[in-house]
């Protein structure tokens, strides 16, 4: 028995991705920012992209539109606004029964708001909480929350004959992300097959719809940030990140790299 479905992973990846398995959309979980705190009252405003794959999943890319601002010495708050497109998806054959991808959503959409604190001011530290909005255009709508401990450094690189250095800053750490659903929408439908066993048991199929269910997720992210001097100043970013996703009847390996490119300012 095979069991198609289909998810979106933000990509900005977003990660943004497809899935061939039942499980709720996941969060917009890239950080694509240095770890020590920046200065009182630094905001970022950045444009993401990414691409999206993995195990049981088709690919997909995506896009998000961040800000983030320094309220203090050890906290930073942010939001993001994200969409993601399924490279895989197709329009139902002419005369065929079945939906585009047996009704795999084609549009992903997320919204999520994030908080990075740095505990004592520590400048190789800081723990990540975020909670947000993820649905489909098929009318699925799902609450994510997530957390992660991320660890980094940052070197100062250039600097010569009086100029301010650039700030390189590796990361890394641990994520977990869970995704309820709040409203169904149209169900993945799923090619249930029985198989005869004699001459006279015939094979038969047929469509079942498979309902989203909750889904937990826990994987790893690391990435390179890189901050020119000054404000308002160029800052970017690359970021690996990589989920496990569980629910109740499915599980999925997603793949995601995401890009930032934007600009720090400061009032």
């Amino acid at each position: 028995m095979l069991r198609h479905h289909r998810l979106l992973l933000g990509a900005a990846l977003s990660a943004f991705c497809l899935s061939c398995n039942v499980i709720s959309p996941p969060p917009l979980l890239p950080n694509l920012a240095r770890i020590a705190p920046n200065e009182p009252g630094d905001t970022r405003i950045m444009l993401v992209v990414g691409l999206g794959a993995g195990i049981w999943v088709d690919g997909g890319v995506g896009a998000e539109l961040r800000v983030e601002s320094q309220v203090n010495e050890w906290a930073t708050v942010g939001g993001g606004l994200s969409g993601a497109l399924n490279l895989d998806h197709d329009e139902p054959e002419p005369g065929s029964r079945r939906g585009a991808r047996d009704n795999h959503p084609r549009w992903l959409y997320g919204l999520r708001t994030w908080g990075r604190f740095n505990p004592g001011e520590l400048d190789w530290l800081a723990l990540k909480a975020g909670a947000g909005i993820a649905g489909t255009n098929k009318g699925t709508v799902a609450l994510t929350l997530d957390g992660a401990p991320l660890f980094g450094h940052s070197f100062e690189v250039g600097g010569e004959a009086g100029s301010a250095p650039w700030l390189v800053s590796p990361y890394g750490g641990p994520v977990v992300a869970l995704s309820v659903p709040l409203r169904q929408g149209e169900n993945i439908m799923d090619q249930q097959i029985n198989f005869g066993l004699g001459p006279d048991m015939h094979t038969t199929s047929h469509m079942e719809p498979i309902p989203f269910t909750t889904t937990f997720f826990v994987g790893a992210q690391g990435g390179l940030a890189v901050d020119a001097p000054g404000a308002p100043a160029w800052t970017g970013a690359l970021e690996l990140l990589t989920l496990l996703g569980i629910s109740d009847t499915h599980a999925a390996v997603l793949l995601g790299i995401a890009t930032g490119q934007g600009v720090r300012v400061r009032p």
